[in-house]
């Protein structure tokens, strides 16, 4: 006569039991590594293309000149590298656009050619667009707005004007650094022909909606509402 097989299940020693509960610890602890190193890496990325600069402008509006208050003298040169000199108060009676912008920055990127084809239908009209690179050497600016086919004028950053101009030569010309302080990319400022700010716009802007407010400097009806 046979012997029934016993159906007792002989138990885990302790030791079994810790080697596995620190397996899964591990494991735990890996996933989690893993997992910040991929949000780090992220936002590294995010800050290196320029994101970290962007904004709907937040505790940076206050830097921003004020819509309905005149615009402050901008200065600076042009970035054709002939020295030639920019200054928004010889404009007056004309309407201006700058836009404060960069190659860096993925949104001023993505809208130059809706700003490109704008400004081909409001400069016939008498508007002045002005590219205003930040952030970066022109020579960078003017590549990039070449390959893209944008035909408006670029000027220098104030901030990088040592590096390409000397400061005893165009003194003036470094006030600008301290009364325009951008920090949120790309920043539309539209000014009209008697020097007053009439919009302030921080965020990408499409074909239709800068010729809106190209309009509302022109002193014609805009085509669809515009924020002022």
């Amino acid at each position: 006569m046979s012997t029934p097989a016993s159906n007792t299940v002989t138990p885990q020693s302790d030791t079994g039991n810790e080697v596995t509960r620190q397996g899964r610890l591990q494991q735990v602890v890996i996933a989690t590594v893993t997992g910040l190193v991929i949000i780090l890496a992220a936002f590294w990325i995010a800050r290196s293309q320029g994101m970290g600069e962007l904004g709907d402008g937040g505790v940076n509006s206050h830097l921003l000149p004020k819509v309905g208050e005149p615009a402050p003298e901008f200065m600076t040169l042009y970035a054709t590298g002939d020295n030639e000199v920019f200054r928004l108060s010889e404009l007056k009676g004309q309407p201006v656009w700058l836009n404060f912008w960069g190659s860096w920055c993925p949104p001023c990127r993505a809208e130059m050619p809706e700003l490109q084809a704008a400004w081909e239908q409001l400069e016939p009209r008498g508007l002045v667009m002005i590219g205003a690179s930040m952030k970066e050497d022109p020579k960078d600016s003017v590549a990039y707005a070449e390959r893209v086919g944008a035909t408006y004028p670029i000027t220098v950053d104030p901030n990088y004007l040592t590096a390409v101009a000397n400061p005893e030569a165009f003194p003036d010309l470094f006030e600008t650094a301290s009364t325009w302080q951008i920090r949120n990319f790309p920043t539309h400022v539209f000014i009209d022909r008697d020097g007053i700010v009439r919009a302030v716009v921080i965020e990408q802007m499409d074909t239709e909606t800068a010729i809106a407010h190209g309009e509302m400097i022109l002193g014609e009806e805009p085509s669809v509402d515009v924020k002022h």
